[in-house]
């Protein structure tokens, strides 16, 4: 089971998607698409909780995405 979290102003959100499922692959990976046009961030983990490495496609096989904005430096 995968899970991508959406960091946001108001709070966080989640999706869950099944590796085995096309369907919810499917609408998962129609979700980071939409993020990543938003200007999001992901990051990937291969498993809950272990190091994330930035991704620009959606994988289904990961255990956990995270989305963030972009941090402002300066």
């Amino acid at each position: 089971m995968g899970i991508m979290h959406v960091l946001g102003k108001s709070g966080d959100s989640e999706i869950r998607w099944d590796p085995a499922d096309p369907q919810s692959v499917k609408q998962a990976r129609e979700r980071f698409e939409e993020y990543r046009r938003r200007g999001l961030l992901a990051f990937v983990a291969s498993e809950a909780g272990g190091e994330a490495v930035h991704a620009r496609d959606f994988h289904p096989e990961a255990g956990e995405i995270v989305f963030t904005r972009p941090l402002i430096g300066g």
